[in-house]
């Protein structure tokens, strides 16, 4: 997927809510001259138009969910640890 893919895709209102917030932290740093806002800025800005910002989006780390639990316990027996 290219660069200009990436900024196309993947529009969710989580992904405007973090561009504008990097957004306005690079603007506000600029106004303020502060080296280390601007560059903080950027770096959010930037991580914010090019990744989807969740870490399974591509569906690297999904695990199936199992139907079949007929494999339930009916008598659960407890035993009494340490009583004072």
């Amino acid at each position: 997927m290219t660069l200009i893919d990436r900024l196309k895709s993947g529009w969710t209102a989580l992904k405007f809510i973090r561009v504008t917030l990097g957004i306005l932290i690079l603007s506000s740093s600029i106004g303020s001259g502060e080296v280390s806002g601007i560059i903080l800025g950027t770096v959010f800005t930037v991580f914010s138009l090019f990744t989807d910002g969740v870490c399974c989006a591509g569906g690297s780390c999904y695990t199936p969910v199992k139907k079949n639990n007929s494999a339930t316990p009916e008598n659960i027996e407890y035993e009494e640890l340490g009583s004072k």
